[in-house]
């Protein structure tokens, strides 16, 4: 008689339902180390347009020993790490918060990621759990490198006690700001715009697809091991995902173009509208709420910034009316519906995350 086998393990990821609390502290299963190569190919997939992104020299001149790491690889580096042991088992990513660049971080730096929930609380419908995180990526020799907040939904879970004692105070320092501007102030910079005002709205050309196999490289690559970025047997084609991290790179990078040259950005919030999935094509628009000058030749433009999926920017939207809502205080995707619904349902379905951030830049006028 022939023996049969059915399977009695099964691999678990994701939050633990039984060890949810305010207070605890989750370690990344990861060590990354991050080389050369993968920042030419992360240049190569995510427009860069400003001196810091791209100039080994500029960076010797602000005394650097190399290029650091782009703002948009790290921020997806502190998301992804978290997944596999943290977010794999969320439902949803509701908002990404205070995104900060603490300390350089170069091409043969080791990363780690630390999350610690900081909030818990019952959905509207009182149906999932809502969970408020924060991530911080520390290199090989245990300095913070990059700090964010995340806002996830979960399955409804019961939540054990506080631990107040393990509750650590929000890294919001801007040292590696500062470094930057005590030693840029020497050096000329080209920017693409000298002046930007209040109220200004920028169509941003460039249009470019998330194809299949970058989305399934960088899913790989950054351990991003949510099903829906790249089972393609569980998910049909038109249903595989692009990682929120990613978009939100991709539309900054394209935006970024018109507001070099970029010292340094810094995400304040960013949700998404609706799914981006594998060959859409990215695009964007700006909108300045502000320019402050923070010191003799230095600027800082704060900016709400749309991303678009399959629309050809410039062509399309050059007579577009833009209702003044959408600059206005958006705090979720339901919101912008609503106003695209009641102004322009043209755009309905055409307007795929919301990024409210912020530029450092040198203004020599």
């Amino acid at each position: 008689m022939s023996a049969f086998f059915k399977p009695n393990k099964k691999a678990s990821y994701g939050l633990d339902p039984a060890k949810v609390f305010v207070g605890r502290e989750i370690t990344s299963n990861y060590n990354i180390s991050v080389d050369e190569s993968v920042h030419n190919m992360w240049n190569g997939f995510i427009p860069t347009s400003s001196y810091t992104e791209n100039s080994a020299e500029f960076a010797g001149r602000l005394g650097f020993h190399q290029m650091f790491l782009p703002y948009g690889f790290l921020m997806n580096l502190t998301l992804s790490l978290g997944v596999e042991n943290y977010t794999h088992s969320s439902l949803l990513h509701l908002e990404l918060r205070d995104a900060l660049y603490l300390r350089p971080a170069f091409p043969g730096d080791t990363f780690t990621c630390s999350i610690k929930i900081t909030g818990i609380r019952e959905s509207a419908n009182t149906q999932n759990s809502i969970v408020e995180a924060t991530h911080l990526l520390s290199n090989q020799k245990g300095e913070p490198v990059f700090y964010l907040t995340r806002v996830t939904l979960f399955p409804l879970f019961e939540v054990r006690s506080t631990i107040p004692g393990e509750l650590a105070k929000p890294m919001h320092n801007h040292h590696f700001k500062e470094k930057i501007l005590a030693r840029v102030r020497g050096i000329s910079l080209d920017n693409t715009f000298t002046e930007f005002a209040p109220c200004d709205l920028l169509l941003h050309p460039y249009v470019r697809p998330i194809g299949k196999s970058e989305n399934l490289f960088w899913a790989t690559y950054l351990k991003n091991s949510h099903p829906i970025h790249h089972n393609y047997q569980r998910y049909k084609p038109g249903e595989i995902v692009i990682s929120g991290g990613i978009v939100v790179a991709m539309v900054l990078g394209i935006a970024g173009r018109e507001f070099r040259q970029i010292l340094l950005p810094e995400v304040h919030k960013a949700f998404h509208i609706t799914p981006v999935k594998a060959e859409d094509r990215i695009g964007a628009f700006s909108f300045v709420k502000a320019v402050t000058h923070i010191m003799p030749g230095f600027e800082e433009i704060s900016i709400i910034t749309y991303g678009l999926r399959n629309v050809d920017t410039e062509r399309e939207l050059s007579e577009q009316a833009f209702p003044e809502a959408l600059f206005q205080e958006i705090s979720r995707p339901s919101q912008v519906t609503a106003i695209l619904e009641q102004h322009c349902p043209e755009l309905v379905n055409k307007l795929c995350c919301y990024v409210e951030w912020s530029v450092l830049r040198k203004n020599e006028n």
